[in-house]
């Protein structure tokens, strides 16, 4: 009789207990164990939105932080859920104190926002069809496909500089995967005559729309939605911004372009 009150006790508990897994605080000292396995930032930022924050947010647990290899998101994320526990609401996912940074772009999937950071695409030369279909020119991100994964039709949040028009200031491309473990698009060649650019054949069609609220837009920028005219298939893709061939208000100082990759299955 005694066994069956002790596991019917554990039933009950059981519920209860998932329930305050789910809840569970999260503190620097996690975060710093995160940090020290190796997990991705991907990963760091999924356990601060799920936990309870009980962080120390003070200018030394911060300098700390970092030195442990916090990047600026995450520390952005920590001091996002010490807003929403003082204020007792959800922080702007997405939105820092100061504006948006123009050196991310903002992913939103399902109403939920994510940040994205930009990766440098490297160049490279090479004959097309042993040579008689000229010379081409690829932009190659190294790895078979993408960290972050999305589903449905995702939105992206972009700042887009003042003098430039959105449609000139971006593409969205379909990154064909090759056998040395890369992923890569034309973006430049020709035989009789050379044109640059990513090859149209590799462009995603896009919407685009200045936001209503700009409050959140640095000095020199606007804020844009932008998404895929129609649901993305299977494949691998990145957002690119041409960032090393136009004047951004002081931002991006590298003289390259910014990929901002992902993949969809």
């Amino acid at each position: 009789m005694k066994r069956f009150n002790r596991l019917l006790v554990a039933l009950l508990a059981s519920p209860l207990l998932a329930g305050a897994a789910l809840a569970a605080p999260i503190t620097n000292t996690d975060v710093v164990k995160l940090l020290d396995a190796g997990m991705p930032e991907e990963v760091v930022l999924q356990a601060i939105n799920n936990g309870q924050a009980r962080f120390d947010t003070s200018a030394n647990a911060l300098i700390a932080l970092k030195a442990k290899g916090a990047t600026p998101n995450v520390l952005k994320a920590m001091l996002q859920a010490g807003d929403a526990k003082k204020t007792g609401g959800a922080a702007p996912a997405a939105k820092a104190a100061s504006g948006y940074n123009p050196e991310e772009v903002t992913v939103v999937v399902d109403g939920q926002p994510s940040i994205m950071q930009y990766r440098i695409a490297q160049s490279r030369s090479a004959a097309r069809a042993l040579g008689f279909g000229g010379m081409a020119t690829y932009a190659t991100l190294s790895g078979s496909a993408a960290q972050r994964r999305l589903a449905g039709t995702p939105e992206f949040i972009i700042s887009v500089p003042r003098n430039a028009q959105a449609p000139d200031y971006l593409t969205l491309a379909n990154f064909a995967v090759r056998n040395n473990g890369t992923r890569e698009v034309m973006t430049g060649g020709g035989y009789m005559s050379y044109t640059s650019g990513i090859n149209k054949s590799r462009v995603v069609p896009v919407s685009s729309e200045a936001l209503a609220d700009q409050s959140g837009a640095r000095d020199g920028f606007v804020l844009y939605s932008v998404k895929p005219s129609a649901p993305l298939q299977k494949g691998e893709y990145a957002l690119v911004l041409y960032t090393g061939e136009m004047r951004t208000a002081g931002f991006f100082s590298q003289n390259t372009n910014s990929y901002f990759d992902f993949g969809v299955d």
